[in-house]
């Protein structure tokens, strides 16, 4: 027994206060602290510290009584909060205080092998159904007899709570997904959805492994077009001359799509595979220009048709009444391309073979067209003048924005032109043959805005190499005393400085943006990262930047392509080769089709994932760090291909499927639809409608021409034994 003194008592030194005859404390008496008894002369020390006892001190007393093993409310826990199923295994049973069910659904308590935790008295105590821990715990778990195995089984019985519990049910542990064995495209579907190749092994299934597929066949074979989709394109003043179509855009509302042709009409046809009239009936047809319509776009709500076209001009068409209502004439040769801005139908852009981009905006205010429209004929048979009346009021828009020489190369001053003071003579000199109002310029041939939030970019393309060159419209370009200068330009493909420079035809942009494809004359799709259009720090590019910069500042450098795409059967020998992509969408994926001077076009899947090392040819290695000089000119064989002599630096992918027997001649323009349909035109007269069905279209691959299945009739090609496993 310890000797309790009171406060007051002798015993305690510090302790001055008054005691009653009780042993009370008085209420007058400060109260302070008991010393305890000491023993010796010596003070009692604090406790060292050590290691051993600042580690037991922190360590859960139930972890110290169990050796360190996980207690089953803590493995509950870890197992409800686990990863994929799939790739757990089944771990060892521990000794805990389990409820096990017979044959006849009565448990039996069974307990474990280790202390019981006390629990330290406390007015508070709390319930036992108060803790998620306490339910999981008292759940019941059947675990194997054998506790030294691995591969013990854990079988888990329903809450007694759960109204769905029968006595004695048994769940058995989860097993891993095994691959389908079910063959044919059905079968192949499911196991792309699933992640599982039909000749992968288990470890692959389970992802332990990488494999190389060929599933990108069953998104591009699925195409085929009927006779009842081919339009034989004839002029629209002459019905029974036939003329050649230059290009096609569809609608962004309904399943229209417009054509425009060498004469200068254009016309309507339904796309819908129901659709009144049938694709191969023109919906409906005009006339805007007196020379060829070289390309189109609809406004985003397709109450406006923009056209380009080789008088130099351009039509804001009101599509109601199929009028002009806007006349774009700011141009000195040839209209290239013309687009809305995203988002807006107010604002446009277009390039021409002069080398300037002008930017229009129809909100401004623009100039009265003439009155009268005075045509005189130089035929020997007619001498009268013909005098006609404007049929409606027309206005010529204002240009708000002009990039003069936007890709006009720079050359640099030489040695013997610096010394006199004179800078040397351009690049792109004119020749003694050519316009004095042409100057040599490098023709425009592609524009693209970028997406919503930075639509203020412009992306443009030439004739003269692969460089892609950002602007920035906020910036005025329109002074003639320095030459514009763009954000960024892009570095061209290594194998082009080793070989020779080739020009884009084409710009395409992703649907998110993140990828812009550009169809080159080497016969090679590139794509570039619109993030990197600018190296280093580009605040430009952000959406959140409002300050535009001035007019002459620096030009930084753009990062080149990061891969390309080629296809046996794509060759791109003219500029009217084109090319165009489908955004991802419901169930179609995103898909890039461009056309080819073989007659066909050709469509490349552009996800990602397909891309494997095998997929891409091979690069050459070289041992120098220093890039080699150009080769010189010397005779090669012609059956040699263009891309086999160009030494790549880039992954260049093959993985494209092509569309044949569906035009006999080049194949420039094409476009898809909102359902997904590709509408194709050539210089054989015929625009046709590109549908997927993938019965139909093995069908037409397998069947052979027996009784005329295959007239007028074309499908995408697949590889050697792709369509062996269906039946």
């Amino acid at each position: 027994m310890e000797d309790h003194t009171p406060l007051g008592s002798q015993d305690n030194p510090l302790s001055s206060c008054a005691t009653s005859t009780n042993g009370e404390i008085l209420g007058s008496s400060p109260v302070l602290p008991s010393l305890g008894k000491q023993h010796g002369n010596k003070p009692r020390k604090a406790p060292t510290i050590t290691p051993r006892t600042f580690t037991r001190f922190f360590t859960p007393k139930s972890s110290l009584e169990r050796g360190g093993r996980i207690g089953a409310s803590r493995q509950a826990l870890r197992d409800i909060t686990a990863s994929a199923s799939n790739r757990k295994r089944r771990r060892t049973p521990t000794k805990d205080t389990i409820q096990v069910y017979n044959e006849y659904g009565e448990g039996t308590v069974g307990t474990s092998k280790r202390r019981k935790r006390r629990i330290p008295d406390s007015p508070d105590v709390t319930p036992d159904r108060s803790s998620p821990l306490k339910r999981i715990r008292n759940q019941s778990l059947d675990i194997s007899e054998d506790e030294g195995s691995d591969t013990g089984t854990t079988d888990f019985i329903d809450d007694p709570e759960d109204p769905l519990r029968k006595p004695g049910r048994h769940f058995k542990s989860i097993e891993p997904i095994i691959g389908s064995k079910y063959r044919g495209a059905q079968g192949r579907y499911l196991r792309r959805e699933i992640g599982i190749h039909s000749r992968a092994s288990e470890s692959q299934c389970l992802g332990l492994s990488v494999w190389v597929s060929k599933d990108w066949q069953q998104e591009t074979t699925n195409f085929l077009t009927r006779p009842e989709d081919a339009h034989v394109c004839t002029n629209v003043a002459n019905p029974s001359e036939h003329t050649i179509p230059f290009c096609t855009a569809s609608c962004n509302t309904n399943t229209l799509v417009a054509i425009g042709d060498e004469d200068g009409g254009v016309r309507l046809l339904e796309s819908a595979k129901d659709g009144k009239p049938e694709f191969s009936k023109a919906y409906l047809a005009f006339r805007p220009h007196a020379n060829a319509v070289l390309d189109l776009a609809f406004s985003p709500d397709d109450l406006l048709l923009a056209t380009a076209s080789g008088d130099q001009t351009s039509q804001v068409i009101d599509m109601p009444t199929q009028r002009a209502t806007y006349t774009l004439a700011g141009h000195v040769s040839s209209v290239k391309q013309v687009c809305f801005q995203p988002g807006s139908s107010n604002v446009l852009a277009s390039s021409s073979r002069d080398g300037s981009v002008q930017i229009w905006d129809l909100r401004c205010k623009g100039f009265d067209a003439p009155v009268r429209d005075i045509r005189v004929s130089l035929g020997p048979s007619s001498s009268d003048t013909t005098r006609s009346s404007a049929p409606n009021k027309v206005t010529w828009a204002r240009s708000v924005n002009t990039i003069f020489e936007a890709h006009a190369s720079q050359q640099p001053v030489s040695t013997s032109s610096a010394t006199n003071g004179k800078p040397a003579p351009s690049f792109d000199a004119p020749s003694k043959t050519e316009s004095p109002g042409r100057k040599g310029d490098v023709s425009i041939t592609s524009l693209s805005f970028l997406q919503p939030g930075r639509d203020h970019l412009l992306l443009t393309a030439s004739e003269a190499n692969a460089t892609v060159k950002l602007w920035d419209l906020r910036t005025t370009h329109n002074h003639r005393r320095s030459r514009a200068k763009p954000l960024s330009s892009t570095l061209q493909p290594e194998s082009h400085n080793r070989y020779r420079h080739f020009g884009l035809t084409s710009l395409s942009l992703s649907g998110d943006g993140g990828r812009l494809y550009t169809l080159c004359r080497d016969n090679t799709i590139y794509a570039y990262s619109t993030s990197h259009l600018i190296l280093g720090h580009a605040p430009e590019l952000s959406t959140s930047f409002s300050k535009p910069r001035r007019s002459g500042g620096p030009e930084r450098e753009g990062l080149g392509p990061i891969y390309g795409f080629r296809h046996p059967k794509f060759h791109a020998t003219t500029f009217y080769v084109k090319s165009a992509l489908r955004p991802a969408e419901d169930d179609k994926s995103e898909m890039l089709a461009v056309g080819s001077s073989d007659g066909c076009a050709v469509t490349f899947p552009t996800d990602e994932r397909y891309m494997q090392r095998s997929n891409h040819q091979r690069m050459p290695s070289s041992d120098s760090p220093f890039p080699r000089s150009r080769p010189s000119l010397t005779r090669t064989d012609s059956s040699t291909g263009l891309s086999t002599r160009l030494e790549d630096t880039i992954p260049i992918y093959q993985h494209g499927s092509a569309l044949i027997r569906g035009h006999s001649r080049e194949l420039t323009g094409l476009t898809w639809t909102p359902r997904g349909e590709l509408i194709t035109v050539g210089d054989d007269f015929v625009a046709r409608c590109w549908r997927e069905d993938g019965a139909d279209a093995r069908d037409l691959r397998l069947g052979g021409e027996r009784e005329g299945r295959r007239w007028n009739c074309g499908w995408a090609e697949a590889e050697e034994g792709w369509d062996d496993d269906d039946g």
